[in-house]
């Protein structure tokens, strides 16, 4: 099965709902996003719903990787502080009628990585100089790097960093691509769908709903 590999989402699901509409093949095809699905944006609630629901359809196929808004909520839930951001993440949860707490298990469950052994899919990327790359806390693990990459070996997909000019970017270095191009403010939301080998096939880009804006 070919990867369609998702930048960070940040509420914008109507750009999300219609980037699948028009470039997920569901059938043959593993769709995976690279965490933040939540926050910044508009609409992180109907996000997490919509997500829900399509990974109860597609249980096997889609993917949803964690990123660092997601393990900030979960930091403040466990140190019983209550942020602005989660306040509001909570409030718009509950005006839609989502169980926070169910919600909140449900995205500890999601995991770090996505990997195979030709690609490795995470939020921040390895960096060169990492000593514990899937420590969820530490300022250069997969969650909330901004320095250089490291090349693993294989290819690195990896969202996190907003690219300049909202451009996807290939880092030869590293042999990695940075995909995140600012969907939420404005920019648009990128995919790269590859080969399970790695080959890309095509980038794709849904420029952001004004719905979303």
């Amino acid at each position: 099965m070919n990867l369609l590999v998702v930048s960070d989402v940040h509420g914008c699901v109507h750009t999300l709902k219609a980037f699948v509409t028009n470039h997920w093949s569901d059938q043959d095809e593993f769709l995976i996003l690279v965490g933040d699905v939540v926050n910044k944006g508009r609409h992180s609630a109907k996000t997490l719903k919509y997500l829900r629901k399509l990974k109860k359809e597609f249980p096997y196929a889609v993917h949803i990787l964690k990123g660092n808004h997601e393990q900030m909520a979960l930091d403040a839930i466990a140190q019983n502080e209550r942020p602005g951001y989660l306040e509001k993440l909570k409030r718009d949860m509950l005006k839609r009628g989502l169980s926070f707490k169910r919600y909140m298990a449900w995205i500890q469950s999601w995991p770090l990585k996505w990997e195979n052994p030709y690609i490795l899919i995470t939020h921040a990327g390895v960096a060169l100089h990492a000593r514990d790359p899937f420590n969820p806390h530490s300022s250069r693990g997969v969650l909330h790097n901004r320095s250089h990459l490291k090349d693993v070996g294989k290819l690195q997909i990896f969202g996190h960093v907003v690219q300049e000019d909202g451009q996807p970017r290939f880092f030869p270095e590293a042999n990695a691509w940075g995909i995140d191009t600012g969907a939420w403010r404005g920019g648009s939301l990128t995919g790269l769908r590859l080969t399970r080998r790695g080959e890309i096939l095509e980038i794709l880009r849904e420029p952001t709903v004004d719905a979303d804006l």
